[in-house]
């Protein structure tokens, strides 16, 4: 993993390395989904989605507030 989550740290991030970190997380907790069981399984995958949902509205908030992210 690229990351570990700090959350003193991610106050000190631009939009889009929140995104980009987000995006990393998500991908790294599909891929355990993947290698688990199936009932750690979907557990992994819904972490993963919601991983992929926060970015997702990091993304939306800083279009509506003129920001790029």
């Amino acid at each position: 993993m690229e990351y570990r989550f700090k959350a003193d740290e991610w106050s000190t991030l631009t939009a889009a390395e929140q995104v980009r970190r987000c995006l990393l997380w998500a991908v790294e907790a599909q891929e355990i989904a993947n290698e688990s069981p199936p009932n750690l399984a979907a557990i992994f995958e819904d972490i993963a989605d919601r991983w992929a949902s926060l970015a997702e509205e990091i993304e939306q908030h800083n279009v509506r507030v003129g920001e790029s992210a």
